[in-house]
């Protein structure tokens, strides 16, 4: 009986090794970069809701290499800044002036980033044609403006 739990529990182990590796496989292959999988991934989605042509799925797959390039540093930035917010709060006897300070910098750092990512949404908008945009914008406001939250006129979900 003690054999037999032994040879069913290993054989449960390689069932789960061999569906994590198949998992694993996969996000490699198709989520995270890869063009196996028919898309433009990682803006598979949007690339699928817009029917963008070939061209237009290049321009955008350059297009949001050098913007996470850049992102991705300045939250990087950001996220040290935060981290250093942390610190002086969990000091015994933090110093408000170094705090307000600090905000200032990382509130300046946010506005950045924001002001960044809106220069990327108008040059992706600036690859698409007037369907395309439209279908883009609604992508953008449906992210931007959570149902219950927005304007009925800008609401995705309202138009239907």
């Amino acid at each position: 009986m003690k054999r037999k739990l032994i040879i069913l529990g290993i054989l449960l182990l390689i069932a789960i090794n061999i569906s994590a590796l198949a998992t694993v496989g996969y996000r490699w292959k198709c989520g995270y970069g890869g063009k196996a999988c028919g898309g433009c991934a990682p803006g598979e989605y949007i690339c699928q809701q817009l029917s963008l042509s070939d061209s237009q799925k290049q321009n955008m797959e350059v297009c949001r290499k050098v913007f996470s390039e850049d992102i991705d540093q300045k939250r990087e930035i950001l996220n040290h800044k935060r981290n250093e917010l942390v610190e002086l709060i969990s000091q015994p006897t933090p110093e408000a002036e170094k705090i307000d300070s600090l905000l200032k910098e990382i509130g300046n750092a946010q506005t950045e980033l924001e002001k960044d990512v809106v220069n990327h949404i108008l040059h992706e908008k600036g690859l698409l044609n007037p369907e395309q945009q439209k279908k883009f914008l609604d992508l953008i406001k449906g992210r931007l403006l959570p149902e219950g939250k927005c304007e009925k006129v800008l609401c995705p979900s309202e138009r239907r």
